[in-house]
């Protein structure tokens, strides 16, 4: 489910509406949003019906420029309730009942007029709460990087941007496919481009469309470039074993960890001894956790249920009891859901226990977009989308870049390099490493940095280390 918004600065233009026409039957978009159409409602209609939309909305052009236009399929419930020259507002339904507030916007080319803009829409922003888009031609940046030019954007524009995205509780989508989507005509040799297209959403819109991606086109027929909003980007990856934090809270998880670290293996090398035992933890873990925990947000939703109908009722002190105990239950369920998240938003300078939970969710949303690889091109010139294909790439790249054509001599070379390590130094490096150094170094490992391929992360050998490290030291030794 795709929407686009263009400022496509007209639509009387042929390669303008040629662009459209191939860009609609290539992306098959269930909403398109057009700035600055230039044109009167006759001629929107007669688009409609080259782009084959079953609904129109329109905002004619005021005198030579402006112009707004939302077209749209059935397959939305669309409910236009508020509009003027540079705003639209609309409620969305669609086929699967997610609803939604979308605002097309068209910030004002002259900075007084945007600047009240801004102010207006916050104003009227009554429910900040329900889920909400702000799509379309800004013509604002939220930083100086998101302009390269001859004179940087004036700060006072900037701040005036940013305090309207803060005030609506806003978080800017990342764009992938290009850094900026206005291109300027060259102006002594220069072109100027900036960011000013842009889609911004609150937290409860991310919430509902948590695989939302935005990509961008190339600037073709205007000096915009299209936008591309795909509401139903889903990737389906196996799921991975990790070792999650609140595990380490219960006193059963030791009894766990040496339960699956204490299995009979059979002798063989040190290494091969070690990866077993590692892998039966992981398997008495995975079955340990699928009984002993649930999924926090399902549970307390079902716990509040269960209190509501409790303080509803009598209150015996029986009861006062049982509501006692739901609440202790939800407390350690929300203590769970926040060192959940926590440990994915992969944060250093914010800690758990000050319910960042939701901060944490959005973090972690935001890093898993901006990581992610959704098309390469390759030495042709092509793109590739497949997942199968750009790993398949991605693979074949780094084969080439280090596999050698020809067989190589460096003696010649490495002669001419003087020794610098002593045999004192030799001796140290070479010596025997003690339990107290692997110790060390264990301990001085970030516990919650991203584990390697068998899940287990620092906090796993820092806080059960009495129990691996026989073996542990064994095979560092």
């Amino acid at each position: 489910m795709n929407i686009i918004s263009w400022n496509c600065r007209g639509v009387a233009a042929p390669a303008t509406v040629y662009e459209l026409h191939k860009m609609c039957k290539q992306i098959k978009p269930a909403l398109v949003f057009l700035i600055e159409t230039r044109a009167k409602e006759k001629s929107i209609m007669k688009l409609k019906k080259k782009l084959h939309f079953e609904n129109i909305f329109c905002i004619e052009l005021r005198g030579l420029s402006g112009g707004l236009c939302l077209f749209w399929n059935n397959i939305y419930n669309v409910d236009v309730y508020f509009w003027c020259d540079s705003y639209i507002k609309a409620h969305i339904v669609d086929r699967k009942g997610n609803a939604w507030v979308c605002n097309f916007i068209y910030g004002n080319p002259n900075f007084g007029r945007r600047r009240e803009q801004w102010k207006e829409i916050t104003a009227t922003n009554y429910n900040k709460v329900e889920p909400q888009l702000f799509i379309g031609d800004f013509n604002d940046v939220l930083s100086q990087e998101e302009k390269i030019g001859l004179h940087p954007k004036p700060h006072s524009q900037v701040r005036e941007f940013r305090s309207f995205v803060d005030s609506n509780f806003l978080m800017d989508l990342d764009l992938k496919g290009g850094r900026f989507t206005w291109f300027s005509n060259p102006r002594n040799g220069f072109v100027t481009r900036e960011r000013i297209d842009r889609a911004l959403v609150n937290w409860e819109w991310r919430l509902l469309f948590e695989n939302a991606s935005l990509t961008t086109m190339p600037a073709i027929s205007s000096d915009h470039s299209p936008l591309i909003l795909n509401l139903k980007t889903v990737f389906r990856i196996r799921k991975s074993f990790k070792f999650e934090a609140f595990w380490a809270d219960k006193e059963e998880c030791e009894k766990v960890v040496k339960k699956g670290w204490g299995k009979e293996v059979s002798q063989s090398c040190e290494w091969t001894r070690i990866t077993r035992r590692m892998n039966n933890c992981k398997e008495e873990l995975k079955k340990w956790s699928k009984s002993t925990f649930k999924r926090a947000d399902k549970e307390i939703n079902r716990l509040k249920e269960e209190m509501k109908k409790l303080q509803d009722s009598n209150f015996t002190e029986e009861k006062q009891n049982q509501v006692h105990v739901l609440k202790e239950k939800i407390t350690a369920l929300w203590k769970q859901e926040e060192k959940f998240w926590g440990q994915r938003s992969r944060l250093k300078w914010l800690k758990w226990g000050d319910k960042n939970t939701s901060f944490f969710h959005a973090t972690t949303i935001q890093r898993r977009e901006r990581n992610r690889i959704e098309r390469l091109k390759n030495e042709a010139g092509y793109w590739l989308e497949e997942r199968e294909e750009i790993m398949r790439h991605i693979e074949e790249h780094f084969e080439a870049l280090f596999t050698s054509t020809t067989r190589q001599r460096y003696d010649n070379t490495l002669s001419k390099i003087p020794v610098r390590v002593t045999e004192e130094m030799n001796r140290d490096l070479i010596s025997e490493v003690s339990d107290d150094e692997i110790r060390n170094a264990v301990f001085s490992m970030g516990s919650l940095k991203a584990p390697g391929s068998d899940g287990l992360n620092g906090l796993f050998y820092q806080k059960y280390w009495e129990v691996i490290k026989k073996e542990v030291c064994e095979v560092v030794k």
